[in-house]
């Protein structure tokens, strides 16, 4: 595979192997920490969330507990979480262009 598609193949095989840098891992939290007021700005979102706290018995303090679980994520844990639920041999590639 070449081009766009063969330089997104690239780097998902290796990740399936390695622990995020801790650069990346700050990244991701940073963003699901102060991206998560976005994401209960409405009334429909909000009844979205607790829809799935009741849904999943989470919590009821569970929006609270959201940023303190986040930042106890480490390294360790992503790459055990990848290592279970992603299988390399499992990826499809679809593209979709013209010509």
């Amino acid at each position: 595979m070449s081009g766009a598609a063969g330089s997104f193949r690239w780097p998902t095989r290796p990740a399936c192997g390695r622990r995020p840098t801790a650069a990346e891992l700050a990244a991701a939290k940073k963003n699901l920490v102060q991206g998560q007021a976005l994401r209960i700005d409405s009334n429909a979102k909000l009844l979205g969330y607790l829809s799935l706290i009741g849904f999943y018995a989470l919590p009821l303090d569970y929006l609270d507990q959201f940023p303190k679980k986040v930042a106890a994520v480490t390294r360790e844990d992503v790459k055990a979480a990848f290592r279970r639920h992603v299988k390399p041999e499992h990826l499809v590639t679809v593209i979709v262009a013209g010509e």
